[in-house]
């Protein structure tokens, strides 16, 4: 900045509050202290409220008519009940409404059909354990050995010999 007088952009941009904080600060302190900057302030100010005053004194009013066929426009702009029903089927409306009631359907038959499942008895469930109990290899219920390995003396020293007896696997009918 100018630190003798002030420019008048300078004296423009502080009447507009156009300044940055720094710049606001020191051109008000030079306002304070220098007469001549003062007095072109006031000039500027001046010139500012003339203009303003000017354009209120010139302002005019509309003539009645115009103002009537105005307001006519606008109240005729109004849209009609078909008009109202037709934004409706817009793609912006119409698409996210339609989304929604794909993902509705969706969900909402994937619940009633649950509920129609077949239903199987607890007594399969029973049978089934059962049953793949009775094929472990060495559960409490299948009666079979574990395997026996010979000693080092035995005939068969090179060889394992192993007992098991056979599993019998029962088929389970179930009623549907």
């Amino acid at each position: 900045m100018n630190t003798q007088h002030l420019t008048t952009g300078q004296l423009i941009d502080y009447v507009h509050s156009a300044l940055s904080p720094a710049e606001d600060a020191f051109v008000y302190a030079h306002l304070e202290t220098c007469q001549a900057c003062r007095a072109e302030y006031e000039a500027e100010t001046a010139v500012g409220e003339m203009l303003r005053a000017q354009a209120r004194a010139e302002e005019r009013e509309l003539p009645s008519t115009v103002k009537a066929a105005i307001w006519n426009k606008i109240r005729s702009a109004q849209p009609t009940t078909a008009e109202r029903l037709r934004a409706w089927f817009r793609p912006a409306f119409a698409l996210p409404v339609a989304a929604a009631l794909v993902i509705a359907a969706y969900f909402g038959s994937a619940s009633l059909h649950r509920g129609i499942a077949p239903a199987i008895e607890a007594a399969y469930y029973l049978q089934d354990h059962d049953a793949m109990n009775g094929t472990v290899p060495f559960g409490d219920r299948t009666g079979a050995n574990p395997a026996v390995l010979q000693n080092e003396n035995s005939v068969f020293a090179d060889e394992t010999a192993v007992t098991v007896q056979p599993v019998v696997a029962t088929t389970i009918d179930v009623e549907r």
